[in-house]
């Protein structure tokens, strides 16, 4: 579990749930957790409140209403706020975590699957408007007070530098994410269109191919070659770009395991095609 500048969780119950989960992802091949926010002091969401939150809307549109000290409130802003008191930002118990845990994604998935071994739930798809980067800690809080600097839930948030950030690759082959020092494919379209929070970086295919190739050496999926499709269908091959080299793929069930393994994959003409197959 990392921490971007100025995002922390001073309770060691959240600190643990969270870390516990995170690891656990990151030991099945997935990126880290990364907050982006996580404990709100009371000043913080007051302004928050204020900020979207308004006794007399005027002419403005109304996302929604709330009860609070007495007064009925009307949302002027699309993004949802917990009442003063009542966030569980502000009771140290949630963070609101960077792609690929803010979107419908096969991570943001297995983490729903294994949360509740850690006392964990994404309650932010069950809101109004729903929230899938909105996570919270239902478990003990433990001890609140800052990180000290050794050992175990007491260790210093990482924090999130730059170049860790989300850069979303993009050709009209297809496109993979790195984070960090990670390269990852996607299996599914769907996947790619729910990416929010990346920088987006679009190249020509045969750079993203030397993208995957090149940097995906040192990532955890670094050693499985590239899946290489044929816009249209071609004549039904698929390839493997390996190290610069693209090759028919033989074996078909090979193809299963590299999708099992999230090997990257991308699409090309069959003329591009056959200009890498060129000697």
């Amino acid at each position: 579990m990392r921490y971007v500048d100025g995002a922390y969780n001073l309770a060691s119950g959240t600190r643990d749930a969270f870390g516990g989960l995170s690891a656990q992802l990151v030991r099945e091949g997935h990126p880290d957790m990364v907050s982006i926010s996580g404990d709100r002091d009371p000043e913080v969401q007051l302004r928050l409140w204020y900020e979207r939150m308004t006794l007399n809307p005027g002419g403005r549109k109304v996302y929604g209403t709330m009860w609070w000290n007495g007064q009925k409130w009307y949302r002027i802003h699309p993004d949802l706020v917990g009442a003063p008191g009542s966030s569980d930002h502000e009771l140290r118990r949630s963070n609101d975590l960077a792609w690929p845990y803010n979107s419908n994604t096969a991570a943001h998935r297995r983490a729903q699957q294994l949360a509740p071994q850690f006392g964990i739930v994404c309650d932010g798809k069950g809101f109004s408007s729903p929230e899938w980067w909105h996570w919270t800690n239902r478990g003990s809080l433990g001890t609140i007070g800052a990180p000290a600097a050794a050992g175990g839930s007491t260790a210093r948030p990482t924090p999130v530098q730059e170049d860790d950030m989300a850069t979303l690759i993009s050709s009209p082959g297809g496109k993979s994410l790195v984070v960090g020092d990670r390269l990852f494919g996607f299996t599914d379209p769907t996947e790619a269109a729910a990416v929010s929070g990346a920088q987006t970086l679009n190249v020509p295919v045969t750079l993203h191919a030397r993208i995957n190739d090149n940097f995906g050496r040192t990532a955890p999926n670094g050693a499985l070659p590239t899946i290489v499709y044929v816009r249209g269908g071609g004549d039904g091959t698929v390839y493997l770009w390996t190290q610069g080299k693209l090759e028919a793929l033989v074996d078909p069930s090979t193809l299963a395991e590299l999708h099992g393994k999230n090997a990257p994959t991308f699409t090309l003409s069959q003329a591009e095609v056959d200009n890498l197959l060129e000697p």
